[in-house]
């Protein structure tokens, strides 16, 4: 694990394009960025929560331990996205384990740092607030659609990586290209199922014409996709 001071700089953050450029240097200046290489530990569960990390780059799973000494992925996070929230209360530990699954680089706040910016860059408060209500409603979401029927779980979680991590497919309207970067067996302790069931979803999805591709690099028709998790269309 390295510290780099330039990579926020690099990489235009929608994070960072809610702020001023003078609040901006302050980020930057207050908390440096870090890089991890793909298999480092960002945190581990049970750790005392002292940073919270904003995702630069790459990409970060959350993973938690099962009973049975398994691995539970509760999710995969990427650039803008916020880890380690539990930072702000005093004694506060991280509830999982975040895994880099690529090259990543974040950057950690601590609370005295988080105060400074309170201090040094007002907006920064507000942008920070922002971004927790986005991932509180993303959680809720993911709550309701964690009871539905398997291929519609399935579907949001490709749903979900083509949305923060697809590329249009500039030959094919409404189609993304996407690396989901997760096995069957990974996605099924996503939502809650057996790899078969996943398999048979994916092999579903594929054959109704929504999605191409195999081994995690996918193309799909996200708009087709929208509706299976929506409900609002059933099997062909």
């Amino acid at each position: 694990m390295t510290t780099r001071p330039d990579a926020w700089i690099l990489r235009d953050s929608g994070f960072l394009e809610r702020l001023r450029d003078d609040e901006r240097a302050a980020f930057r200046r207050i908390c440096p960025d870090r890089t991890f290489a793909p298999g480092d530990v960002v945190f581990r569960e049970g750790d005392p929560a002292d940073a919270m990390h904003v995702v630069a780059r790459g990409r970060v799973k959350l993973v938690r331990t099962t009973p049975d000494g398994g691995e539970r992925i509760l999710g995969v996070v990427g650039p803008d996205d916020l880890i380690g929230e539990a930072f702000v209360g005093e004694g506060a530990y991280y509830r999982l384990d975040a895994v880099a699954s690529t090259d990543v680089v974040t950057c950690p706040m601590s609370r005295e740092q988080y105060r400074r910016l309170a201090r040094e860059a007002p907006r920064f408060v507000e942008s920070f607030t922002e971004m927790l209500t986005e991932n509180l409603f993303r959680c809720r979401d993911r709550l309701t659609e964690g009871h539905g029927p398997i291929r519609g779980r399935v579907a949001a979680v490709l749903v979900d990586h083509a949305r923060r991590f697809g590329r249009d497919r500039p030959d094919r309207v409404g189609w993304v290209d996407v690396d989901v970067a997760l096995g069957h067996e990974e996605i099924a302790a996503m939502v809650g199922a057996t790899r078969v069931s996943v398999s048979t979803a994916i092999a579903a999805l594929r054959r109704e014409g929504r999605l191409e591709g195999t081994r995690g690099r996918y193309a799909l028709d996200r708009e087709a996709l929208e509706r299976v998790v929506e409900g609002t269309e059933s099997e062909v």
